[in-house]
């Protein structure tokens, strides 16, 4: 059972994300034509201020300051993000992270409700007490997300994802999760999707420009050639 906190903490988060998407579907039906969607998120406008996006604390792979820097905007829960961590991120890490041509961040950027949430405050978590097995978690985590929509993103995930990334006190961890001690690491990452207008996963920016097909590894490719020149 959930205690008084963690039912309040959820209910912020989920309205929160809830609030971005219901903005988004609005603004959609009325074109962004209402004085109110100046204020919303409004897909219809992209992406805002990308340039300048704020990476600091975030999770990061690769030689810092290196000439380019890919963001990612992803969910634990999205199978685009999977496919993305799964197909695209190895040959982007072998040929360009690995060589030192560019640095990887990831965002959390939570679209798909509870599961999405409480990954985000794993993600956190993990990030905070073994930062140096983050991406090996990520990895183990997205390799767990089922073919089909169902519930699996809960604490027995976590603990087994952490396990195989190698991290070793996994009764600390889960005692931070359940009290959300990195919770203002998941709100900054809300923020930053809300500011940017970040409308779905996963959303590839390379050097300050969103990558249109993130799903194609050859435009990924092209994207961080053409900011090597």
């Amino acid at each position: 059972m959930k205690n008084k906190g963690s039912l309040i903490f959820t209910m912020i988060m989920t309205l929160l994300v809830v609030g971005v998407i219901a903005a988004l579907v609005i603004t959609k039906k009325n074109g962004g034509s209402s004085d109110e969607s100046q204020v919303a998120t409004d897909s219809s406008k992209g992406l805002q201020a990308i340039e300048k996006i704020d990476t600091k604390g975030q999770p990061q792979m690769g030689k810092k300051d290196a000439k380019v820097k890919i963001i990612e905007f992803g969910d634990y829960k999205c199978p685009a993000c999977r496919y993305f961590e799964t197909d695209i991120k190895p040959e982007i890490e072998k040929k360009y992270i690995d060589t030192g041509k560019a640095e990887l961040y990831f965002i959390h950027s939570p679209f798909h409700g509870d599961e999405s949430l409480f990954g985000g405050l794993a993600g956190e978590t993990v990030l905070k007490q073994a930062p140096d097995k983050y991406w090996e978690f990520q990895k183990a985590i997205f390799e767990l997300q089922p073919d089909n929509d169902q519930e699996w993103l809960s604490m027995t995930a976590v603990r087994e994802a952490a396990k195989k990334a190698g991290i070793k006190d996994l009764d600390k961890l889960e005692k931070a999760i359940d009290n959300k001690t990195e919770e203002t690491g998941l709100k900054k990452d809300i923020e930053l999707v809300t500011k940017h207008n970040i409308s779905m996963t996963p959303t590839i920016i390379v050097n300050g420009k969103e990558v249109a097909n993130p799903m194609d590894i050859k435009e990924v490719e092209a994207a961080i050639e053409k900011a090597l020149k």
